[in-house]
């Protein structure tokens, strides 16, 4: 069952890559992961455009495999991370590990989370 609040923070034009680990005995991660698009059955886009942002999504996640074969491609994505994006995130506030949210459910290839209130960038 999916958390109303998560639904909520959700727009109808979003499409979600959702990256599920294989998980071993003890909770260890086996370096294997699921990717999925999601996408809401009421999505408002036009077809076009529609299609268009799906064949985007797939193409994201077609990364991940390519990082398996193509050691460049895979340098190339490290080094981004390391300078850009995780530089980004040094000036966020991070939430004290007890506000981190809390598993509710997982079922196929959805899992929800509670964190108690509302979250940054909700409404």
């Amino acid at each position: 069952m999916m958390d109303e609040k998560v639904l909520e923070s959700l727009e109808k034009e979003d499409v979600v890559i959702c990256i599920r680990p294989t998980v071993l005995n003890g909770n260890e991660w086996s370096g294997d992961v699921n990717i999925s698009v999601l996408a809401g059955r009421d999505n408002p886009l036009h077809d076009d455009d529609y299609y268009s942002l799906l064949h985007f999504a797939k193409m994201v996640c077609a990364t991940v495999p390519m990082m398996e074969t193509s050691p460049d491609l895979r340098n190339i994505a490290h080094d981004y991370v390391m300078t850009e994006v995780d530089n980004q995130e040094l000036e966020i506030d991070f939430e004290p590990e007890s506000n981190r949210g809390k598993v509710l459910d997982r079922k196929d290839n959805v899992v929800t989370l509670s964190f108690g209130s509302k979250t940054k960038g909700s409404a």
